[in-house]
């Protein structure tokens, strides 16, 4: 068994990316970053939060990818953002020191988890929408020693979480509780208010309102005696223009790193895609469908909700689009451009984090040749 199990792994290794492949030379699926673009995205979106004096701070939940968050940094990012303690642990122990969980978190595990990363040294900051919460997270860190930064999350109408942006008394008194307690220090204000619920709205007026509601709450509580220090909000649609709002400290985005057809929709341009899924054609039996080595576990099937003929993925510079997937397959419409049984094409997909979490590495390429593989480190980590 031991020597079985020693020749599969030997053959998934034959397989592996090497560098100086080239793009059309590697195996299928994988999934394909243009270093260039990734670059440019990164320095673009850090120059445009240091030109309106703007902190920021990018989510990790696009590309879980160690390099690629110290890229961030490196760039003038002020800290990372994660989603789960479990996905902020392998950044910390990459060197990560400053890192925000933008979500509420509950249970003793999970706050003395969050304890320890601040134990060794991490600025560890965390939403919370409700008092027990804040306890927990005072026992915590309290039992640990440290102190927590304490973000109140408001709901500005994605209605996921946090307190009623509109009641100000709630707010006041939760902030109240925060500041009260030992270990934590009350930080400031935050709130992610998704596209999705402004449908009728440019990125640009939903940005500035979604600034100028959590401003307005700032200088409530500050009326009321209450210190906000940090006042952050904004998404890869939204964040730039977050950012002109005077008053907003701190700015946030994800998505902006790779891209995808979610934010060719909101605004982003073709020359700003920097992933791409390469799969191969694997059937080719009727003129106006093909079938490619990516499904589900490759693309996961995020998609346009009650969208009719939506694309789960679209060709790069091809009339190409998945439209269906199996587990391990996706058929695809020819529109135009034909393609032949074999040949390798790259995807752009419709929601890149999901389909980034499915995959064990990323291949950074230059040109046509590959320049890197990275491991997705923090891949899978739900807790």
């Amino acid at each position: 068994m031991v020597t079985r199990v020693a020749e599969a792994n030997r053959s998934v290794n034959a397989s592996a990316p090497r560098l100086g492949d080239r793009i059309q030379d590697l195996d299928t699926p994988t999934l394909v970053v243009d270093l260039d673009r990734l670059q440019k995205n990164i320095s673009g979106w850090q120059a445009a939060m240091d030109k309106c004096g703007v902190k920021f701070r990018p989510h990790i939940k696009t590309h879980k990818t160690a390099e690629i968050a110290l890229m961030q940094m490196a760039a003038g990012a002020r800290g990372i953002i994660c989603s789960k303690i479990s996905e902020a642990e392998p950044f910390a122990a990459a060197g990560i020191d400053d890192i925000c969980i933008a979500y509420p978190v509950f249970g003793e595990p999970k706050w003395r988890r969050i304890a320890e990363m601040a134990k060794q040294g991490v600025r560890m900051t965390v939403n919370c929408d409700n008092a027990a919460g804040a306890q927990g997270l005072s026992a915590a860190a309290v039992a640990a020693k440290v102190t927590l930064n304490i973000q109140l999350d408001l709901d500005t109408g994605l209605h996921r979480g946090g307190v009623p942006v509109a009641d100000i008394s709630a707010i006041e008194r939760l902030a109240r509780t925060i500041r009260q307690l030992p270990g934590l220090e009350f930080d400031g204000i935050t709130t992610f208010r998704s596209m999705a619920t402004q449908e009728t709205r440019t990125p640009q007026d939903a940005g500035h309102d979604e600034g100028r509601a959590l401003v307005g709450v700032a200088e409530k509580l500050r009326g009321a005696g209450i210190e906000v220090r940090e006042v952050t909000a904004g998404s890869t649609p939204t964040g730039k223009y977050v950012a002109e709002v005077p008053g907003i400290t701190e700015a946030r985005a994800g998505t902006y790193v790779f891209n995808d057809l979610m934010q060719l929709a909101s605004g982003a341009q073709e020359d700003e895609l920097a992933l791409t899924v390469l799969c191969t054609v694997v059937s080719h039996n009727a003129r106006e469908w093909l079938t490619v080595d990516g499904g589900s576990k490759t693309f996961s099937g995020d998609m346009p909700r009650g969208a009719v003929r939506a694309a789960i993925a679209r060709a790069l510079d091809r009339k190409i689009s998945v439209e269906r997937l199996s587990e391990e397959h996706g058929v695809a419409r020819v529109e135009g451009g034909d393609a032949e049984l074999g040949e390798k094409l790259r995807f752009i997909p419709y929601h890149v984090c999901t389909c980034v979490n499915l995959s064990d590495y990323l291949v950074g390429v230059r040109g046509d040749r590959v320049e890197t593989v990275w491991p997705v480190v923090a891949r899978g980590m739900r807790t």
